[in-house]
C-alpha cells in the first residue's frame, strides 16, 4: 500500500533530517516541513497527512482549536522544551508528547507506537483495495463504478454522480442526492475516461461534470465561464476546455 503521509512543523531543520533517517523504508513518508502554523495546517489538509509532528513554539493560544479539530483525522505529536506542555498534549488528546532536546531513541519509540497502532488499519486498507480491484476487473455491468468509501465498498452508477473534483491522485465524487462527498484514490484523467461515455465532460483541470446536471452557464469578464449545477455548485469552465461545451455555449 502507499505510505502514510507525515508532516513536520518545526523551526529547526535538524529535526526533520533526523526524522527522515528514522522513517526510511517505513510506513511513513515525509511530505512537508513548515515553520509557520497556517502553512502547516494547509499542508496537512492538502496531503491528507496521517501524522503530524509539531513544535509547541509554532502554536499560538488561538491555534489550539484548529489543532484539536485536525486531531480527528491526524495523529499529532507535540514537541516542546517545557515539560509543562505535556499536560496540554494530554488535555487535547494528542497522540504523544516528546521533550526537547530529543533523544533519538525517544523518537523511535513514538514511531514504533504509531506503526503498531496503524497496523490493523493497514491490513484493512490492503484487503479493501484487493476487493475493489477484484470487483472492478470482474464487473458484469459496464456502468458500475466500484470504490472504497469510509471502510466500505460502494457500488455507483454514473447517473448517481453530479460532478467530480480532482487533486493529485485523488478524486472527490459529488452525488446527486447526498451532501457527503466520496474521496477515492484515482486520477481525474482516469475517471474522465471512465465517465465520458455517460455524458461527463472536463470543464477544468480539476473538474468533470455531467451535462444533465447543468442548470446555467454564464460568461465572466476574463473570458471564462461559470457553470451552475442543479445542486447549486458553481464551477469554473476555463477557456482551455471551452471546446468540450460546443453546442451548449457559443
Amino acid at each position: 500500500m502507499d505510505r502514510y503521509n507525515l508532516v513536520v512543523g518545526h523551526n529547526d531543520p535538524t529535526f526533520s533530517d533526523i526524522l527522515s533517517q528514522q522513517i526510511d523504508n517505513s510506513l511513513f513518508e515525509l511530505t512537508n516541513v513548515e515553520s509557520c502554523f497556517a502553512k502547516l495546517i494547509a499542508a496537512c489538509k492538502k496531503t491528507r497527512a496521517k501524522v503530524l509532528f509539531v513544535q509547541n513554539e509554532l502554536i499560538q493560544e488561538h491555534d489550539w482549536p484548529t489543532l484539536q479539530s485536525l486531531a480527528d483525522s491526524t495523529e499529532i505529536i507535540l514537541l516542546s522544551s517545557n515539560r509543562v506542555d505535556a499536560a496540554k498534549a494530554f488535555e487535547c488528546d494528542l497522540f504523544d508528547f516528546i521533550l526537547e532536546p530529543m533523544v533519538n531513541s525517544r523518537l523511535g519509540k513514538t514511531l514504533d507506537k504509531l506503526a503498531r497502532m496503524l497496523a490493523p488499519e493497514k491490513q484493512q486498507f490492503e484487503l479493501m483495495s484487493s476487493l475493489v480491484q477484484r470487483f472492478s476487473s470482474n464487473q458484469l455491468d459496464d456502468q458500475q463504478i466500484v470504490l472504497k468509501d469510509a471502510g466500505r465498498i460502494k457500488f455507483l452508477t454514473p447517473d448517481e454522480i453530479s460532478w467530480v473534483g480532482g487533486a493529485g491522485n485523488y478524486v472527490e465524487l459529488h452525488l446527486n442526492q447526498d451532501e457527503r462527498t466520496i474521496l477515492h484514490r484515482q486520477t481525474l484523467s482516469s475517471m474522465e475516461q471512465q465517465l465520458s461515455p455517460f455524458g461527463f465532460i472536463r470543464i477544468h483541470r480539476s473538474a468533470i461534470i455531467k451535462k444533465q446536471a447543468i442548470r446555467e452557464i454564464r460568461p465572466t469578464d476574463n473570458g471564462d465561464y461559470i457553470v451552475t449545477l442543479k445542486d447549486g455548485a458553481n464551477l469554473n469552465l476555463s477557456r482551455r476546455y471551452k471546446q468540450n461545451m460546443q453546442g451548449l455555449i457559443g
